[in-house]
């Protein structure tokens, strides 16, 4: 088959510009009872000559967002032939996609000085994919071009930033000046804003999308003052903690919210091809099943207490702590779980070599992963693990630690970003541990989870011994349900503080 012809197969608008709804996953968008769009999806500029990478975890919505961009361009009036789709998935290498782009930009157009869409998902799946963006751009193949990568691993992202440095086109004409963007599941305050119109309402009366007020309603919190949005917000709290209830289950993929919504309940099937795709990763890299499913067993028996590798390690067949570094380092860049270092607060840096709290980002994530590793049935399992308050508080912290990730993101959005040397974990020298500390600002945030029903001051003495140390602004406690201003520092109920990130 020529390469003409094997593109067209995936670009059907080629011939009729009404194919693209007929594409399964814009009819499926269509269908779902949960319609998302990603506010990402308003970041990308498409008159820039730019090479975009978008970068997520598995099922959360990457190339449903691809097609959605390809039938917008179309209805915008982009001629058919100006966008090119292409799944990546059985590319070889890099010489094969350069001849895929280079045999695509020589068809006959009308006129061959207007802009390409070229759209590559599941560029990761090209060993040295890198080469062969850079070998097009160095061509000259790039010019009035709009690029747009996706891949689930984000050491690509890394690679990228290296091998395509000055190579990733008019980047100074990006109005954020970010090429580089992530695509992760649905933070809580837009699993809200796309499941309850009364939520929604209230929450765009009270200007809440706004990242400056969101970040100016903060610097009230962090003063110790609760703003009077946020007691607004308790007008609909009851609606927030059963939404929050499910988000715990759905955690915030499109796909298993739908299902849940449609259904009352997830599918097998979606909790095992979640884990089925994390697994193709994993050979890809060259690593073993058995393995991973041991690490991910041990990471569910701890998560949410202090651990090393060597502790991740026993229980397990894995003979060195060094392997089960690269395991949890390929989870981590996997978009799967969240590590939290122990803060030096002499350095203001992470303890690398010390203890530290691995997090699983998704609820979702979580449920699959963990059914997996214990061979059990992933939909009992999670009903049976969201049945027990004391379970339910670990995975409500893991929430949390992915919620400030973003939080601090917005502060300093920056393909740079690291949030390792901003949000750490911390221990008193009597041993008392703090769950997060989160560097805003230049001051530190102490900060708490204790999602139980009764709050006492007991509850707040580990913020406070970290306060005795300086450097640190009010902190703040997340509760279940308790809202008030204790002083050096604050409650706030967690599905109600979520809302602000």
């Amino acid at each position: 088959m020529s390469f003409i012809a094997e593109l067209a197969q995936w670009n059907p608008w080629w011939l009729d510009k009404k194919a693209i709804e007929q594409d399964p996953l814009v009819t499926g968008w269509e269908a779902s009872r949960f319609k998302w769009t990603p506010r990402l999806g308003e970041t990308f500029q498409w008159d820039v000559d730019v090479t975009y990478v978008l970068r997520g975890p598995r099922q959360v919505g990457k190339s449903t967002l691809l097609k959605l961009k390809v039938r917008h361009l179309l209805n915008s009036g982009v001629g058919p032939r100006r966008i090119l789709y292409y799944p990546c998935d059985l590319v070889e290498g890099p010489e094969k996609l350069v001849q895929l782009v280079n045999a695509y930009q020589e068809m006959p157009r009308e006129d061959p000085k207007e802009r390409l869409y070229i759209f590559l998902d599941e560029i990761s799946s090209v060993k040295d994919w890198q080469k062969g963006i850079k070998s097009l751009y160095d061509q000259g193949r790039l010019k009035r071009c709009t690029l747009v990568l996706t891949g689930s691993h984000s050491i690509d992202l890394r690679k990228a930033t290296e091998t395509l440095a000055r190579r990733r086109g008019e980047v100074e004409k990006l109005k954020d000046q970010l090429p580089d963007k992530i695509l992760l599941p649905m933070k809580f305050s837009e699993y809200v804003d796309t499941r309850s119109e009364k939520v929604r309402n209230l929450v765009r009366d009270l200007d809440l999308l706004k990242r400056d007020k969101r970040h100016a309603l903060w610097a009230q919190i962090l003063k110790g003052t609760l703003p009077t949005e946020l007691k607004e917000l308790q007008l609909v709290s009851h609606e927030l903690q059963t939404l929050f209830q499910e988000y715990l289950l759905t955690g915030g993929i499109p796909r298993v919210i739908d299902t849940y919504l449609s259904t009352g309940s997830i599918s097998k099937d979606l909790f095992e091809g979640y884990v089925e795709l994390l697994l193709r990763d994993i050979r890809r890299w060259n690593g073993r099943d058995m393995v991973l499913r041991q690490i991910v067993r041990r990471i569910v028996e701890t998560f949410g207490t202090t651990v090393t590798l060597n502790s991740l390690r026993e229980e397990t067949d894995v003979s060195s702590h060094h392997t089960t570094g690269t395991y949890v380092d390929f989870l981590r860049d996997s978009y799967v779980v969240t590590v939290i270092h122990k803060l030096d607060r002499n350095r203001n840096a992470p303890v690398v070599r010390d203890s530290r709290k691995v997090h699983f980002e998704d609820p979702f994530m979580f449920h699959a992963l963990r059914g997996w590793a214990l061979g059990r049935d992933p939909r009992q399992e999670a009903l049976n693990y969201l049945s027990e308050t004391d379970r339910i508080a670990k995975l409500v912290e893991s929430v949390v630690a992915n919620h400030l990730v973003r939080w601090l993101f917005s502060y300093q959005p920056s393909a740079q970003f690291d949030y390792t040397s901003q949000l750490f974990h911390w221990q008193s020298a009597n041993q008392r541990q703090l769950d997060f500390v989160a560097w805003i600002r230049e001051s530190h945030v102490p900060i708490e989870v204790k999602y139980q029903t009764r709050v006492s001051s007991d509850d707040a003495i580990p913020i406070i011994d970290f306060q005795k140390g300086g450097k640190s602004t009010c902190g703040l406690i997340l509760t279940k349900d308790s809202l008030g201003e204790r002083g050096s520092y604050v409650q706030i109920p967690v599905h109600l503080g979520l809302v602000l990130i």
